[in-house]
């Protein structure tokens, strides 16, 4: 399987997952969702605010390279709960990242890959000031917490790559518990 057949079969699963939701944990998935696309606003907020805008384009993007494995079920499922389109990945255009273009990212923020998001290089660390720095690891762990409920809830390790999940499509290894824990 290529990556693009994997992207779609990828796309395929977690279109089906969140269609067969019953309507309680879809309420509570959205809840989740809801939350992870507004911390990962709020953490590119503060980087834009710190100055990565300018240190993004200087730089070329040298973190976008081989992204394609950055896309996770869970950034799939959070798009298709907020029915935002998203660009179709491009995976000729290697070792850049299918889902950027000269442009830099082509993904709304708030549904950008979660690594994406909580990358922050050394250039970009430098110029944050020591409150915005904790507000960004508060948001990290509100983030990986998400992660966590969002599996527990449907049983599936979503904070994987929608590629590998597309390889294992029956992979159900995260116990079904309470997502108030």
């Amino acid at each position: 399987m290529n990556d693009q057949e994997a992207w779609d079969r990828g796309v395929r699963l977690m279109e089906k997952i969140h269609d067969r939701l019953p309507h309680d944990p879809r309420q509570q998935l959205e809840a989740v969702l809801t939350g992870y696309r507004r911390r990962k606003e709020e953490m590119l907020a503060l980087t834009v605010a710190g100055g990565s805008t300018g240190i993004c384009r200087a730089c070329g993007g040298q973190c976008c390279l081989n992204g394609k494995y950055r896309f996770s079920g869970l950034d799939l499922l959070a798009v298709l709960a907020q029915k935002t389109p998203l660009p179709a990945p491009d995976f000729t255009q290697k070792p850049l990242c299918p889902y950027g273009d000269a442009g830099g990212c082509r993904m709304p923020a708030p549904v950008r890959p979660l690594d994406c998001v909580l990358f922050i290089c050394e250039a970009i660390a430098d110029r944050l000031e020591e409150p915005t720095t904790h507000t960004l690891a508060r948001l990290e762990q509100e983030l990986r917490q998400s992660v966590k409920r969002a599996e527990t809830l449907l049983g599936r390790r979503l904070g994987q790559p929608l590629l590998l999940l597309a390889e294992h499509p029956d992979g159900t290894d995260v116990a079904r518990r309470d997502v108030t824990n």
